[in-house]
């Protein structure tokens, strides 16, 4: 019989750590309660790892997690030599994170291991990169698989449901506080609720019909993860995020849902400058949706799809998407849409209309449907603040500095406490444009110091810029 090596890697993590035996049990019983499991790990257990022993994937996932809260800082499986560990391999954030996985299951332990990263504010999750390598594979990967259900005795469709309508119900709460403060705001949350309640769902023993719900509202709620961490500036987390959320979608065959996160995607990539990306993933989510998605959610996914053309010059293209959207957009009824798409009115519509042509140069027309894309009541303060800014944009293209400079302050004030490294990037941006032409004018003077009263963050941007 071969004779176990001791498990050096794990005591010099431990010793790292500054934890016992018995520390680190307690450490990993606790981790095991928070994700929803009942382990019996004592010092004795720990002993036996020390000496060679292999736990399972799920406590093996909990020693990695407890030593990394420690520490502050993400810990991997073979850093504490548990990398031949059979259902719990290790996680490279940084390249398998943003890869279309072939099984859900490992879609999960990415979250998992993400949103550990994320709440502990590690630098891996902050500093993570987008990865245009990944894009073909994802968009291959999603449109030719199909779901892995394992059949299971388990008959708890109803308990599901309740599981799942939970999840929606809290995913939309938190997405309106979204729209109303930004990215920033509701990450945390969003994360603390990953963590306790949608991971255990996941990983329990569902049934077919069971999977579909929860892995379905699971998808919604990867997307919205997504979505703050792009307001919030963490590009790489979220690209990550949208990609395993997508495999949810897939798992869940929510068609509608993937073509949602597919355009993010390609609004993600268009503001990171991979214009060919953002058209390729505004075209997958069309495809992914033909006879599936409601006249507003095709609306949507056109207008993204004009974006990317205009960011590519392309204006007879992205003319011919506007259009398209347009007509979608008048065959819409409200009665087909999800519940996500509420937010896509004909404001809406407007707003991603004066983007493409401030991208475009064109600008008497983004003045024209910025007017056109804000209501003083029903839109919320995050958009109203970015379509001021666009609008200011079009103003001072359009040599009207007064009526730019008076936008741009109307922007700044909605903004308020909104935490959207977004807005940011708009103002920093329009704060160039306004500095090559008028740094001397004290219009300009103005609007730096209304900068500097109101969000100290945001001056301090665009005194770099």
């Amino acid at each position: 019989m071969a004779v176990k090596e001791p498990n050096r890697r794990l005591a010099a993590v431990m010793e790292q750590a500054g934890v016992t035996n018995k520390g680190l049990a307690a450490r990993v019983r606790t981790e095991g309660q928070r994700i929803g499991l009942t382990l019996s790990t004592d010092h004795v257990s720990v002993k036996r790892w020390l000496d060679g022993g292999r736990p399972q994937g799920d406590t093996a996932r909990c020693i990695a997690a407890a030593l990394g809260a420690k520490l502050g800082r993400v810990i991997t499986f073979a850093e504490i030599g548990l990398d031949s560990v059979g259902d719990a391999a290790p996680i490279d954030l940084t390249s398998e994170g943003a890869l279309y996985p072939s099984e859900p299951s490992r879609s999960i332990d990415v979250i998992d291991g993400l949103t550990d990263a994320d709440i502990r504010d590690d630098s891996v999750a902050a500093k993570l990169p987008w990865d245009s390598t990944a894009t073909p594979g994802v968009i291959t990967g999603y449109l030719f698989a199909e779901p892995s259900w394992t059949e299971s005795s388990r008959d708890i469709s109803f308990a599901a449901a309740g599981i799942a309508g939970r999840i929606r119900a809290t995913v939309r709460n938190l997405t309106q506080l979204d729209f109303q403060y930004g990215g920033g705001h509701t990450r945390k949350l969003l994360l603390s609720y990953w963590k306790t309640e949608i991971v255990p769902a996941l990983r329990g023993g569902l049934g077919n019909t069971a999977k579909r719900d929860v892995f379905a509202a699971a998808a919604d709620a990867a997307e919205v993860l997504g979505w703050s961490a792009y307001d919030a500036g963490r590009h790489g987390a979220a690209q990550r995020y949208f990609v395993q959320g997508l495999r949810l979608a897939r798992e869940a065959g929510d068609a509608v849902m993937g073509g949602q996160i597919l355009s993010n995607l390609s609004h993600q990539a268009n503001y990171l400058g991979n214009f060919t990306e953002a058209m390729h993933y505004a075209r997958a989510a069309q495809s992914a949706t033909v006879g599936q998605a409601s006249a507003t959610v095709n609306a949507m996914f056109l207008a993204m799809e004009a974006r990317a053309l205009a960011s590519l010059g392309d204006a007879k293209g992205c003319g011919a998407a506007l259009n398209r959207a347009e007509q979608e957009f008048g065959r819409r009824r409200e009665s087909d849409d999800p519940d996500w798409i509420s937010y896509f009115d004909a404001l809406e519509l407007a707003g991603e209309a004066a983007h493409c042509f401030r991208d475009l140069g064109h600008s008497r027309h983004t003045q024209l449907w910025a007017a056109r894309a804000i209501d003083p009541v029903l839109t919320p303060a995050r958009t109203r603040s970015f379509i001021c800014i666009v609008h200011a944009d079009g103003a001072l293209a359009d040599g009207n500095l007064d009526e730019a400079l008076a936008l741009a302050g109307q922007s700044v004030e909605l903004a308020g406490s909104l935490q959207s490294s977004r807005h940011l990037r708009y103002v920093s941006d329009f704060y160039s444009s306004l500095m090559l032409k008028y740094d001397n004018h004290a219009g300009v003077r103005e609007f730096t110091a209304l900068l500097r009263s109101k969000n100290p963050e945001l001056a301090e941007s665009v005194n770099r810029s």
